[in-house]
């Protein structure tokens, strides 16, 4: 078990050491904003059959989620998180420059989308990791305030990050942003070494061969331990209510990915760079109401902000959908905007308060599956309905799903809350974390 450095003084509740990680995801994320949103614009105006560009693109994204999300899942229960860490954030590091050199020498072909799902499956690694990292660094009873923060600073940098990308990409094409990435990556491996402690070793060197028959136990073990928390998940409805109903949001998440920017080509009659400015002002709003709900946000009130947001996902779809010009799409981004944090914050923190510590990385992995399989559903339909009948259909369409998939998780989650933690004498900013430092603890238990 991985233990993390001294914890240091506390700022709003939370130890020093979780805004060294909370570092490692906003350097991290500002690199992504310029690597998405320049394969984005680089394959949309670089390729002649745009719909199935467009569709092949988000697969490569989504496909290792589905392929690997369970398996890393388990990993990231019972293997070492910090060269989890290190080696997926290097891996990213190196694919970002190889897509920097295919960039600069050829357009987009099968050897970036091969690049691109390299990445992508590495992503999956250290997104299971980092999802359960986060409640061995603070307190149950401040969960909800991590995850905020966390919301607040991802946006935060989603506000200028696809702006400043869209302005790259139009100067200098997009081998300048993938390399911006790499370098993101680096740092970030840097802050993991020097954040998590290595795992403690007994002085006697372990030959190879042992080491590698070790690992392969291990992971054997971890793969077994799979129709388990299938079988966890079926029983806890609460969690299974959550996760039916958040997936009304990886619908429309999918079309929008896919039918936005045919909404402002080929309806708005906007350029493509546009995206950038509509992304940036999805992220300017968003950064405000991530830092209130860490405020107003109590343990009683994560599952109805959870429902109420899902609720005002689907009257934002459906307002950008049917938006005549661009003045009323913003007014749907900036809805969805305003809900898409706080949504955010209570989903994570109503998954991670309503499923056990030690089952936490296999049932997300499980989630993040399915997740990937809907997107995938998602792609290949919208590809198809956006081709026939255009990129309106397809939102509104999107809409109609996400408020069927509500209704139906309300119904699961009924009469359930999630379960508070009892040892925490109050919820205050002055209340010691009690995973603050994980070292003493037998069983301690985030977010890229």
């Amino acid at each position: 078990m991985n233990t993390v450095r001294h914890p240091g003084r506390s700022f709003v509740g939370l130890p020093g050491t979780f805004f060294v990680f909370l570092s490692t995801i906003a350097v991290s994320n500002l690199g992504d904003a310029f690597r998405v949103m320049s394969l984005n614009l680089w394959f949309y105006e670089e390729t002649p059959d745009k719909e199935l560009t467009r569709v092949l693109l988000l697969l490569a994204g989504v496909v290792p989620g589905m392929l690997f999300a369970p398996i890393a899942g388990a990993i990231a229960d019972r293997f070492d998180l910090r060269k989890t860490f290190i080696a997926t954030m290097l891996i990213r590091g190196a694919l970002s420059v190889a897509l920097a050199v295919v960039a600069w020498s050829v357009a987009p072909g099968a050897l970036a989308y091969v690049l691109v799902f390299s990445a992508a499956t590495a992503s999956v690694f250290f997104a299971s990791s980092a999802f359960v990292f986060v409640p061995r660094l603070v307190r149950r009873g401040m969960i909800p305030r991590a995850n905020s923060i966390i919301q607040a600073v991802s946006w935060a940098l989603a506000s200028v990050g696809p702006a400043l990308a869209a302005l790259a990409f139009a100067a200098y094409g997009p081998s300048v942003a993938f390399l911006l990435d790499a370098v993101s990556f680096l740092v970030s491996a840097a802050l993991l070494q020097v954040l998590i402690r290595p795992e403690p070793t007994s002085g006697e060197k372990t030959p190879l061969r042992v080491s590698i028959r070790t690992g392969l136990a291990e992971a054997a073990d971890s793969i077994r331990g799979i129709p388990e928390a299938v079988g966890i998940l079926a029983r806890n409805r609460l969690a299974l209510g959550m996760l039916v109903a958040s997936y009304g949001v990886t619908f429309t998440a999918g079309v929008n990915s896919f039918g936005l920017l045919f909404l402002l080509d080929d309806e708005l009659g906007l350029p493509v760079e546009t995206l950038g400015i509509v992304l940036s002002w999805n992220g300017l709003i968003a950064v405000v109401a991530a830092l209130l709900v860490g405020v107003f946000v109590k343990w009683v009130k994560v599952k109805p902000s959870f429902l109420v947001c899902l609720a005002f996902f689907v009257v934002a779809q459906f307002v950008m959908g049917m938006a005549p010009h661009i003045g009323v799409l913003l007014v749907g981004v900036g809805i969805s905007a305003l809900v898409n944090a706080p949504y955010n914050v209570a989903v994570t923190s109503l998954f991670q308060t309503s499923v056990e510590d030690e089952h936490l990385g296999r049932i997300g992995g499980l989630d993040e599956m399915a997740e990937n399989v809907i997107q995938i559903l998602v792609f290949l339909s919208a590809g198809i309905i956006v081709a026939v009948a255009g990129p309106r259909l397809a939102l509104v369409g999107a809409g109609v799903v996400a408020l069927v998939l509500l209704c139906l998780g309300a119904t699961l989650m009924r009469g359930l809350q999630p379960r508070e933690d009892v040892d925490d004498p109050e919820d205050s900013d002055d209340a010691a974390p009690q995973h603050g430092d994980p070292a003493g603890e037998e069983q301690p238990r985030p977010a890229s």
